[in-house]
């Protein structure tokens, strides 16, 4: 019976080690398809994303499986299968919410109200539109902006026009005066001339799609670009203007060929269920074994306690022998347990910087929320955490607040200090600057390792190796390999 205890207790450990080998290639490929999508290389990210939602239901790293599914909805919402984009959208939601992430849960609401407007469906556009009134993206300029966006969607989901064109009108204007992304003008340019289209008014329509299309290819926004094109090219075949539907109709070949092959898209969609296949037949297989399982405990345990008390004389002769025996096991056990250990506080050590707070709750939920969400907008500008003077101070100015709060609120949440949660955003920005080959290729791993922020390549590496358990040039082989595979 001992025996078979330290026999399952092994087993544990090599299954715990096989576990961790999962969550790192999952954590991985995770980040090589956002690289690939922010590239807009949307078929290897599919690719690499389908992956990693394999890969990380194997590791149960809920943190990779979120990333990868909403990723994958984006993808859907580019190609306008809104529909297939809500299915992953309510998964990701479920997730995000079960987590306590807000900053993803007030992203994902946005997108399945896009995506509830676009299918006409403005019961379940209005929720959604509720739902998100009720939260804060800890950002005014950002606030404002989605506030008229998300007006704008409602009222398109209603199909109520005039109001739609109204609001979208509002939303491209503050996108214009508040310098934000051209990718958010060049959409509401194409968002008030579907408003246009559907109340009727083609000429007005027309206008804007032309403007739509010119911002966005002086800008390189493909989606906008390719959508503006393809609305074009049905107003001139349904005017029997012959020349201008020529004309944008081998533009929208060019631009959409250039994004992606239907084929190709589809083929990648084939993948992409056999991987959400693979996972629910794993869950149903774990179940059916649980079961099956507790069944053989059962037996297991009446075929044992039978053998003890017919060999209970035998036992004892041989105590000496099996002692002995248990006594190496043991030792063996103690020493996997010290390795497994010495690789855990590789992969999640936690410095001990003086900037940690204590646990002592210095700031009201409601406010540390609001802080929370202010620092991970502040972060996702990769210009701002990439400079080398950016530091805990630099953060603390930018969110109205101080070092010390900052500082608890990371360490809080995270629980990490500021020096490793800012590493974390600058090394992954050098992954996706890594496997760029065609704007950084030139670069060196140490001219990279200086674009994003760090001042020598040694600190550079020891980062990159404790986030992805690999070197920089072996994350450039791995890119590499995905590439050749595909």
């Amino acid at each position: 019976m001992k025996r078979y205890i330290v026999i399952l207790t092994l087993s544990f450990i090599f299954s715990s080690l096989f576990a961790t080998e999962h969550q790192l290639q999952a954590d991985s490929l995770v980040s090589l398809g956002s690289s690939y999508y922010k590239a807009q290389r949307y078929m290897d990210a599919l690719d690499v994303l389908g992956k990693a939602i394999n890969e990380a239901d194997k590791a149960g790293n809920e943190s990779a499986y979120l990333s990868a599914i909403m990723k994958i909805g984006n993808i859907y919402t580019i190609f306008d299968d809104y529909e297939q984009a809500l299915h992953y959208y309510k998964t990701s939601l479920e997730k995000a919410e079960k987590s306590g992430d807000k900053v993803s849960t007030i992203k994902l609401k946005n997108n399945m109200l896009m995506c509830y407007a676009m299918l006409g469906k403005h019961k379940e556009a209005e929720a959604c539109y509720k739902s998100i009134a009720t939260l804060d993206m800890g950002n005014k300029e950002i606030n404002n902006f989605y506030n008229y966006l998300n007006q704008a969607l409602l009222s398109t989901a209603k199909k109520y026009y005039k109001g739609a064109i109204f609001f979208h009108t509002k939303a491209m204007k503050y996108a214009q005066s508040h310098n934000m992304d051209g990718h958010y003008v060049a959409a509401e340019m194409g968002q008030i001339g579907t408003a246009y289209e559907g109340s009727g008014n083609m000429k007005e329509a027309e206008k804007w799609y032309l403007e739509c299309f010119k911002f966005s290819e002086r800008g390189k926004y493909v989606g906008p670009l390719i959508s503006s094109c393809e609305r074009l090219v049905n107003i001139y075949r349904k005017q029997g203007k012959d020349q201008l539907f020529v004309k944008y109709n081998k533009l929208y070949a060019k631009y959409s060929d250039s994004l992606f092959k239907q084929k190709d898209f589809n083929s990648k969609r084939s993948l992409i269920n056999l991987y959400e296949n693979r996972v629910k037949d794993r869950h149903l297989n774990i179940l059916q074994n649980k079961n099956n399982t507790l069944i053989g405990v059962i037996v297991t345990i009446a075929i044992l306690m039978t053998i003890l008390i017919v060999l209970l004389i035998y036992i004892f002769k041989v105590n000496r022998r099996l002692v002995a025996t248990q006594r190496l096991l043991i030792k063996k056990h103690q020493e996997h347990n010290h390795q497994l250990e010495v690789q855990n506080e590789i992969f999640t050590s936690i410095g001990n910087d003086s900037d940690n707070c204590s646990d002592e709750e210095l700031l009201p939920k409601k406010q540390a929320d609001m802080l929370l969400i202010s620092i991970a907008h502040v972060m996702e500008d990769t210009s701002t955490v990439c400079n080398p003077d950016f530091s805990l101070s630099t953060l603390a100015q930018l969110v109205e607040s101080n070092t010390k709060y900052v500082s608890w609120v990371i360490n809080k949440n995270y629980n990490k200090n500021f020096k490793t949660y800012l590493n974390e955003y600058r090394i992954r920005a050098a992954s996706q600057l890594l496997i760029d080959a065609n704007n950084f290729g030139n670069l060196t791993i140490a001219g990279i390792a200086e674009k994003v922020g760090f001042k020598s390549p040694t600190s550079f590496h020891q980062a990159f190796k404790k986030i992805y358990a690999m070197t920089p040039a072996a994350y450039v082989k791995l890119a590499k390999k995905e590439d050749e595979c595909n």
